[in-house]
C-alpha cells in the first residue's frame, strides 16, 4: 500500500510539474510602451503557459488590481468581464507605471479516494489520504514605461513576496549581452538564495522557463537577457504552516510574477 501511495505521489508531481501545483497568475499588456496619452490594454494571464494559458475568473479570485503613477498617484482598477478579463489603460503623463494585482488568498488540497487523485480548493481538513495541502498567495506587477520620465521601480508596493526592478527594461536589449537586476523580498526582507526564474514570449508552448538562477545574499538576482520581446521573471517560497494552519495545509506558498517588455 505504501509502495502503491508512493507512485501516486510521484505520478502527482510528474502531472503538476508547476512550482505551486497551481494555476500561476501574471499580467500582459497589448502595449509596454504607449505614448503620453495613449493607451494600453490589460489581460489577466493565468495557468502554466506563457504568455496566454487559461482563462481567469476575476470575480472568484481577484483581491486588488491597480495602476500606480509616475508621481505615485494609485488608479484602482476593475477587469472587464470576460475570461481575460482585458481593461483598457490610459497614461495622461510621461513616466514609468506599475501595474499590480493581488489574488484573494486561499487552498489548494490534492487527496487520494477510491484510487483516484482528487483535487480540491479547500483545507485537508477533514480529508484522509491527502497527498499534499497548501496555503497560497499570488502578487503580480507589470512595467510600463511611457516616454522617459520619472522612473521609481524600485520602490516595494508591500507584498508578501515581491520582485523588485533594480533597472528600468527600456535601457535593457534583448540582445543576450544585457542583464535585468531585480531584487526579492518576502515581508519586506531580502529573501536570501531562492530560486528565481524566467521566461520570454516564444520560449516554449509548455511549462519550462528560458532562465534559472540563485539570487545572492542580499536576495539580488540576474537575469541574462537573451531574447527580444516580452519577458516574465517569477519566484515561488515555500515556508511552513504557522500554528493556526498546522491543521489545515502542509505548508505556505507564495508567488510573485514580473512581466515587462525588451526592445
Amino acid at each position: 500500500m505504501f509502495k502503491r501511495r508512493a507512485l501516486i505521489l510521484i505520478a502527482a508531481f510528474l502531472i503538476f510539474p508547476t512550482i505551486g501545483l497551481g494555476h500561476t497568475m501574471w499580467l500582459n499588456l497589448s502595449n509596454y510602451y504607449p505614448e503620453v496619452g495613449g493607451k494600453s490594454v490589460a489581460y489577466f494571464g493565468w495557468g502554466h503557459r506563457f504568455p496566454v494559458d487559461d482563462l481567469f475568473d476575476s470575480e472568484r479570485y481577484l483581491k486588488s488590481f491597480y495602476l500606480i503613477s509616475p508621481s505615485g498617484q494609485v488608479e484602482e482598477l476593475k477587469p472587464n468581464p470576460g475570461g481575460f478579463g482585458a481593461t483598457e489603460l490610459r497614461f495622461p503623463m510621461e513616466g514609468t507605471y506599475i501595474l499590480a494585482a493581488e489574488m484573494k488568498p486561499g487552498f489548494y488540497t490534492m487527496y487520494l479516494e477510491e484510487g483516484k487523485i482528487h483535487h480540491k480548493a479547500a483545507p485537508k481538513t477533514g480529508l484522509k489520504n491527502v497527498i499534499l495541502s497548501l496555503y497560497y498567495e499570488q502578487y503580480a506587477k507589470a512595467i510600463i514605461n511611457v516616454g522617459r520620465g520619472p522612473d521609481s521601480l524600485s520602490k516595494p508596493l508591500g507584498h508578501k513576496l515581491e520582485i523588485i526592478p533594480l533597472e528600468n527594461p527600456a535601457n535593457l536589449k534583448g540582445c543576450g549581452g544585457h542583464f535585468m537586476t531585480v531584487q526579492v523580498l518576502f515581508d519586506g526582507k531580502p529573501l536570501r538564495y531562492c530560486r528565481v526564474l524566467a521566461t520570454y514570449n516564444g520560449f516554449s508552448t509548455g511549462d519550462d522557463f528560458a532562465y534559472a538562477t540563485t539570487a545572492d545574499g542580499r536576495g539580488k538576482a540576474r537575469i541574462r537577457l537573451i531574447h527580444w520581446g516580452q519577458w516574465m521573471i517569477k519566484v515561488n517560497h515555500r515556508v511552513p504552516p504557522t500554528e493556526e494552519l498546522r491543521d489545515k495545509c502542509d505548508f505556505l506558498s507564495y508567488t510573485a510574477t514580473l512581466t515587462f517588455e525588451v526592445r
